[in-house]
């Protein structure tokens, strides 16, 4: 997934303020971090897209929070507008000086959408490149055909690792299944 595809996927809504150059709209995209801090260097890491609610933003604070992306290898960075209303332009120039393309969330888009959309299409990835094997993907679509329960599915898919801990949540936070595979202190629990 690149900087470009999120940019034009409409159901977000993301306001491109500033990604002028083409390969700055082709990166790859690592993952999502989302952070207000002043300077959110040591928990970015490279190819990551940013995501902030711009709390930490007052005139003048613009210049540090985006070299420290730069630094870090940020993607991009996506900024919520409902905090200021918008994205203040002090940030924009800020970006395009340290060549950081940067979009405007709009106040009605969760930072969750965004997060979701750049896993889900990641994992859609990882399947298709076959990062499961066969035998495992066989095993699975079978147990769902079988209309198998979340335990029974969580533990065929991670009942075999060492040392995992896999929880399928409802959307408020009740755990549904969970499995932990064998450690050597703790017997496995379902």
């Amino acid at each position: 997934m690149h900087v470009e595809h999120l940019l034009t996927d409409h159901s977000l809504g993301l306001r491109p303020l500033w990604a002028q150059d083409a390969a700055l709209l082709a990166r790859e995209i690592s993952g999502v971090t989302v952070t207000d801090l002043e300077d959110p260097a040591r928990f970015v890491r490279p190819g990551e897209v940013v995501l902030s609610g711009l709390v930490w933003w007052a005139p003048g604070k613009a210049e540090r929070f985006v070299s420290a992306l730069k630094e870090a290898g940020a993607a991009a960075l996506f900024a919520g507008e409902e905090t200021h209303g918008g994205v203040p332009e002090e940030l924009v120039e800020a970006c395009a000086r340290h060549g950081v393309p940067v979009a405007g969330v709009p106040a009605h888009i969760m930072f969750r959408a965004i997060t979701d959309t750049v896993y889900l299409r990641q994992w859609g990835e990882l399947s298709r490149r076959q990062a499961l094997p066969e035998t495992a993907r066989v095993r699975l679509s079978r147990l769902l055909a079988q209309e198998a329960g979340p335990v029974q599915i969580l533990g065929a898919a991670f009942g075999h690792l060492d040392r995992t801990a896999a929880y399928v949540f409802t959307p408020s936070g009740r755990t549904v299944a969970a499995v932990r595979s064998r450690c050597p202190k703790a017997a496995p629990r379902i």
